[in-house]
């Protein structure tokens, strides 16, 4: 007989990897405009700020921000050498599943929810140390108080942290 958790075991490695090996799912872009050289489209449906061009421009604005305070602290993130696209996409959430931002490190897209960018910096870290930090493993030592210090967010539930 096998037990309850062995069986639900591949639902909940999907869930905690949502973006291994998976395909980023297509979307319709209203916008597009770069952060530097690195790609950022605005998704149909995403809040207009002004006209699309100005809405893009002033997401990538924020995306950089988040950005560089990410780097200040953990230092360079490869979007450029390595061809990333981030996307803003419609809503509160980028997935069925409720996440604010998943990185497809297969398809090199980061997607990021118009109404949570502040959850950038986590896709930034998950590019930074590349496929293998999808279990978030150590992120509760580091990153975590980070995130709650320097951007007011705690994640320790959905990192699984102890507090």
């Amino acid at each position: 007989m096998t037990s309850s958790w062995v069986r639900r075991l591949p639902a909940l490695l999907l869930a905690a990897c949502a973006g291994c090996g998976v395909a980023a799912p297509e979307i319709t872009a209203a916008a597009s405009c770069n952060l530097e050289t690195v790609p950022v489209l605005i998704e149909e449906g995403v809040t207009p700020r002004d006209s699309p061009a100005i809405t893009c421009l002033t997401y990538a604005s924020a995306l950089e921000d988040y950005r560089d305070t990410f780097v200040e602290w953990w230092g360079p993130v490869a979007l450029q050498d390595e061809q990333w696209t981030v996307r803003v996409r419609a809503g509160a959430a980028v997935d069925a599943a409720g996440h604010t931002g998943i990185t497809y490190h297969h398809s090199r897209v980061v997607d990021v929810a118009e109404e949570a960018l502040e959850t950038f910096p986590h896709e930034l870290r998950h590019v930074q140390l590349g496929r293998g930090s999808d279990d978030h493993n150590g992120w509760c030592s580091s990153f975590a108080p980070w995130e709650e210090q320097v951007l007011g967010i705690n994640e320790r539930t959905y990192l699984g942290c102890e507090r």
